[in-house]
C-alpha cells in the first residue's frame, strides 16, 4: 500500500500478527506515529519518544525488549508514567512502536 502525504509517496511498512512490523529496518518515525494512532496511543510526545529510543537501543545491545523497570531507571519515568503513555502496554505498545519484532509468547 502506498500513502500520500505532502506529495511525497510513502510505502506503508509490512505488518505481522497484532501491527508489529516484520522487519525492523522499516521503522520509521512517522510509522511509529502511524501505529500510534492506530493503536490508541495518540500523538506521540517527547516522552514516549525518549522510551521508544530507549527500547531501540536497549534491543540493538541485548537482542530483546527491556522489562518496564528498567526504562523507569533509564528515562526517569516512574512505572505510572510509563503505563499512562502505552496504555496498552510495554510490548503492545512501547515495543510495537519501537519496530521490534513481535515476542515469542506473545498473544
Amino acid at each position: 500500500m502506498i500513502i500520500m502525504e505532502n506529495q511525497e509517496a510513502h510505502a506503508v511498512p509490512d505488518l505481522g500478527p497484532q501491527g508489529f512490523l516484520k522487519t525492523m529496518a522499516d521503522w520509521n518515525r512517522a510509522e511509529a506515529q502511524r501505529l500510534a494512532i492506530e493503536h490508541g496511543v495518540g500523538v506521540l510526545t517527547d516522552d514516549h519518544w525518549r522510551v521508544i529510543e530507549y527500547v531501540q537501543e536497549y534491543y540493538r545491545t541485548y537482542g530483546l525488549g527491556p522489562p518496564v523497570v528498567k526504562v523507569h531507571q533509564e528515562t526517569g519515568l516512574s512505572s505510572a508514567d510509563i503505563c499512562e503513555l502505552f496504555p496498552c502496554g510495554m510490548v503492545k505498545g512501547a515495543y510495537r512502536l519501537s519496530g521490534l519484532p513481535r515476542p515469542p509468547g506473545c498473544s
